[in-house]
């Protein structure tokens, strides 16, 4: 088994997201599990703001991190359900691997909890003609 990292980073230290991922691998290599960081401090150095992470491109950096979701068994959020519900860019990556049919796991430091799913909300305006979209 394989699992893909994921954890909220904008709105954080580095510090902070580099102790929950070490956390995290040493609780998956005590269990054997092997797993892929997307995670990249050069990366987060460049979009680090009073010291704090705040993307600069985070639709960029989101796809070039998802797109290792391909190679992994499933994803593992390392947080809350807070943590979760709050991170636009790791309730992405939960979709994916959850629409394509790969595992969903949350690591909180000290469970973990499997879910097949998250709550997702869309808002759906008016109706616009094929003439307001250019068609």
């Amino acid at each position: 088994m394989k699992l893909y990292l994921a954890t909220a980073m904008n709105g954080r230290t580095i510090k902070e997201i580099k102790n929950k991922i070490e956390d995290c691998a040493a609780f998956l290599v005590k269990n054997e599990i092997d797993f892929f960081n997307p995670f990249l401090e050069t990366v987060a150095k460049d979009n680090v703001a009073n010291g704090i992470i705040r993307d600069k491109k985070p639709i960029e950096m989101l796809c070039d991190s998802a797109r290792h979701i391909e190679e992994c068994d499933g994803v593992m959020f390392i947080g809350s359900r807070d943590d979760l519900v709050s991170s636009l860019g790791c309730q992405v990556e939960v979709l994916i691997a959850n629409n394509y049919g790969k595992g969903c796991l949350m690591y909180d430091g000290e469970d973990v909890i499997s879910f097949k799913s998250i709550e997702t909300t869309y808002e759906f305006g008016e109706i616009l003609a094929k003439k307001e979209l250019g068609a």
